[in-house]
């Protein structure tokens, strides 16, 4: 059974929301660092997320797509704007 690659895009945003989601995880004082949340559930929620945004990303660029993709301009088009 093979799995399906991840798209790079989303990959890489994963890795920004993961990172951000660490930094505010993570607790800092003067003799220790504590996370109270466990790493692997950030980078699981990090890529939930990025997949989810792609998803909304391109619904909303969806609008900007052509619209007559299948329209062919023939060389007999061309010489009737020329008329």
């Amino acid at each position: 059974m093979t799995e399906a690659t991840l798209d790079p895009k989303a990959r890489d945003l994963a890795e920004k929301i993961y990172r951000d989601l660490v930094s505010g995880a993570v607790e800092l004082s003067q003799n220790s660092v504590a996370m109270k949340t466990d790493p692997a559930n950030l980078a699981v929620i990090s890529f939930k997320l990025a997949a989810v945004f792609r998803v909304e990303e391109d619904k909303l660029n969806a609008a900007n797509l052509p619209k007559n993709q299948d329209f062919k301009v023939g060389v007999e088009d061309l010489a009737a704007w020329t008329k």
